[in-house]
């Protein structure tokens, strides 16, 4: 059977441009460090593990212009500035999503381990 067509998203569609926003391997895992709170970028780069430097500040960059993170710079001493960085009310909207996704990957987790005990009854 033939699948029906589906018209596209409309242009201005909402969904859209936050898919545009949060697509990516780094985009999303920045948002779930940021969620718990303020975090320097060295911290962040820690976090994220294989992260250039030049893909970290790409990103912080892009999610700053959408408004999604604040970066703020810290002075620690007359010759040493940190920049922090921390979700805007707009990262914080993602909040619910993060939280749709962990009880998925919990749902995903009890799947795999009946799945598991099934074919280990079935031996």
């Amino acid at each position: 059977m033939i699948a029906p067509v589906r018209p596209a998203p409309p242009p201005d569609c909402p969904l859209e441009r936050y898919l545009h926003i949060v697509s990516g391997a780094w985009v999303p895992r920045i948002l779930w460090y940021l969620r718990f709170g303020p975090r320097r970028f060295g911290d962040l780069r820690r976090d994220l593990g294989s992260i250039s430097t030049k893909i970290l500040t790409a990103k912080l960059r892009t999610l700053e212009e959408e408004r999604m993170v604040v970066r703020t710079e810290l002075l620690v001493s007359e010759r040493q500035r940190q920049v922090e960085y921390a979700l805007t009310e707009r990262g914080l909207a993602f909040e619910p999503v993060f939280e749709a996704m962990e009880q998925a990957s919990r749902r995903l987790t009890e799947l795999d381990l009946l799945e598991a005990r099934e074919a280990g009854a079935e031996s």
